[in-house]
């Protein structure tokens, strides 16, 4: 293999890794746990949260508000780690 069929390779998977860069960032995995909404995208950064429940607002519910949100985050970060892996394996 000459070092100009190398270079075409690397070129090629490179371009595949922009492309499953690119997908994973335009990607939206929603998770609804106990009165929290959390987005994150492919590439698990938190787009946005929202409190459903406002009686979560509540300062006697600070334990509970917590728990949801953390239960909520952990859901999203197992969804998108699982998205993230099927996308990896259809475009690489």
């Amino acid at each position: 293999m000459s070092m100009f069929d190398q270079m075409g390779q690397m070129k090629q998977l490179y371009d595949k890794y922009k492309k499953l860069q690119e997908a994973l960032k335009n990607l939206i995995i929603r998770s609804r746990e106990d009165g929290i909404l959390i987005d994150m995208s492919g590439e698990m950064d938190i787009t946005d949260v929202q409190i459903e429940d406002e009686s979560l607002m509540d300062i006697a519910m600070k334990e509970k508000l917590e728990k949801a949100f953390m239960a909520a985050y952990r859901k999203a970060k197992s969804k998108a780690q699982q998205v993230s892996m099927e996308k990896t394996k259809e475009i690489l």
